[in-house]
């Protein structure tokens, strides 16, 4: 049953470090139903363990398929429940299983210089997997929490798609080369997991470099509609008062010609002749309204 309990408990602080990844997105009411969701299975994953344990016995061909597949229930929760593009689910789940199977690795190592049993191997490898996920835990509580570029990232295609499973391809690679019966393997093939972080580190700047690259376009993209629709809207504005000071001009022209009839008529008393050519600019300027 021990063993049962550390296996769940510590699939449920993969998922929760997963989960960290989205969490700031999200509202309190769901982050409470992913919780108890996950929870309940944790408990009801030790007794299915239990079980499963009881049947076939705790050797490496029970053990490593549970490791395997039991992050699938977790995984599949936040996935119905967050509403987010699969896309981005892969790509945590790609980060955090490389961070999960370089502490396996590193726990069957220490386990390794001391025992040789198969049932203390696995016992004390899952029991060293959780104290080095508690001496790290602040360190990958940070890292999670900021792990995820912009959505807008993942909807390029097909650089989205290629960028949100390369971590999950990179770590298969490696669990393609342990899902076999055996429990311990060469220290050649534990090395080359050691050497998995490495590959993140430089695969996960290339994330941040491209997704870099990728803000600053799209904000010159935006900077350069915006000056386009600014610039369209400084040339429509001095047509409008090239227009207006042409019209204005024409204005003059027709007073000035007007002021100069009215000036001519009053200069030679004809009055009534002025008041008719007065009205008749009323009518004109009525008719133009």
């Amino acid at each position: 049953m021990v063993l049962s309990i550390l296996i769940a408990l510590a699939q449920l602080l993969d998922a929760y470090f997963r989960w960290l990844s989205f969490s700031k997105y999200e509202s309190e009411n769901l982050k409470e139903k992913i919780f108890v969701l996950s929870a309940l299975w944790s408990v009801a994953s030790i007794f299915l363990y239990e079980n499963f344990f009881a049947n076939f016995g705790v050797n490496a061909s029970t053990y490593k398929p549970i490791l395997m597949l039991g992050w699938l229930p977790y995984f599949l929760i936040a996935l119905a429940l967050s509403g987010w593009k699969i896309l981005q689910h892969v790509f945590v789940l790609g980060m955090a299983a490389i961070f999960s199977l370089t502490q396996h690795t590193l726990a069957a190592i220490i386990i390794l210089s001391r025992f040789s049993g198969e049932y203390e191997i696995i016992f004390f490898e899952a029991t060293i997997y959780l104290l080095l996920f508690a001496i790290s835990f602040s360190l990958f509580k940070k890292f999670f929490v900021k792990l995820l570029p912009s959505r807008e990232f993942f909807y390029l295609r097909p650089q989205g798609i290629y960028i949100a499973i390369l971590p999950l391809i990179i770590v298969s690679a490696h669990i393609i080369r342990i899902a076999d019966d055996v429990l311990v393997h060469s220290w050649e093939e534990r090395l080359s997991r050691i050497y998995l972080p490495l590959i993140f580190f430089f695969f996960y700047r290339y994330i941040l470099s491209a997704a870099k690259n990728f803000y600053d376009m799209q904000r010159l993209e935006r900077n350069k509609i915006l000056l386009e629709e600014k610039l369209s809207e400084l040339k429509e504005y001095n047509e409008l008062i090239q227009e207006n000071q042409t019209k204005i001009s024409v204005m003059r022209h027709d007073l000035r010609h007007s002021y100069n009839i009215i000036y001519t008529l009053l200069e030679n008393g004809e009055v009534d002749k002025a008041l008719e050519h007065i009205r008749a600019q009323e009518n004109l300027l009525e008719d133009k309204k």
